[in-house]
């Protein structure tokens, strides 16, 4: 999928959600749910013509203050917008190029233990892991090199979803993360499509949710992993950028004694 087509439906899933009357509109005589293309472009103080081009996917100049007057209009969360801009105006990070991880990283992870911690890419690719995550949270070496994803594992793995409690609003909010970092990787996208390409022909439920265009980001959250007992173990976790190796990040879990 085309960058421009993912700023076309971006704008139109959140356009459809918009409430006329908040902004002083009519509800009557609508085609479609939400704003129409006419009211947005005027709430934005942007050009009819110009906005339904930008809708549309057309490449036109864009400015970054036009962009975020749509964004207002169009009650984007911070993240929202930050995926906008990454998805018109590209990522200004440069992409990791070698998945080679230093002896350093691995020994920091395997040092973390007892508690799970992991290495990935961007695109949700997992590279290292020690050995707490491994018994904890899933044991990756007993899949194909190239299901080694978390996302991959949300929808391809029985046995992980098994583990995730709450296992469709976790998937959402893996998708919506892997949404954010596909755009903030400009035109380096070639391991976020392939990963698109393989879960689209293998999974009904990533078909539908993809299309929900919810993005987030990882950072910090809360996670339930029920274990081999039957228990569920809950966690705070952490995703960190290492800093020579942009778009690489360790996670790092922290059990909890009860949900939160």
């Amino acid at each position: 999928m085309s960058k421009n087509a993912d700023v076309k439906n971006f704008l139109l899933k959140h356009r459809a959600k918009l409430n006329p009357e908040d902004y002083g509109f009519s509800p009557l005589n609508r085609r479609v749910s939400g704003l129409r293309r006419e009211e947005v472009a005027q709430l934005a103080a942007v050009s009819v013509s110009w906005y339904t081009w930008l809708e549309q996917g057309r490449d036109i100049r864009i400015s970054q203050p036009a962009l975020e007057r749509i964004g207002k209009v169009l009650r984007l969360s911070h993240v929202e917008q930050s995926y906008l801009n990454a998805l018109v105006f590209g990522s200004r990070e440069s992409p990791v190029s070698d998945c080679a991880l230093s002896c350093e990283i691995t020994a920091m992870v395997d040092a973390l233990n007892p508690h799970p911690a992991f290495i990935r890419r961007g695109n949700m690719d997992i590279l290292y892991w020690n050995d707490a995550a491994k018994h904890k949270i899933f044991d990756w070496s007993g899949l194909p090199a190239s299901d080694r994803n978390s996302l991959k594992l949300m929808f391809v793995s029985d046995n992980y979803k098994q583990k995730i409690q709450d296992w469709e609003k976790a998937a959402r909010h893996t998708i919506a993360s892997f949404r954010a970092y596909y755009a903030a990787a400009g035109s380096n996208t070639a391991d976020f499509e392939s990963v698109i390409a393989d879960l689209s022909e293998r999974s009904d439920e990533f078909r539908m949710m993809w299309n929900y265009h919810d993005v987030s980001k990882i950072g910090a959250g809360n996670k339930a992993i029920i274990g081999d007992d039957g228990i569920v173990n809950y966690y705070t976790y952490t995703s960190l950028e290492i800093e020579q190796s942009p778009g690489i990040y360790m996670i790092f879990y922290l059990m909890r004694d009860e949900a939160m």
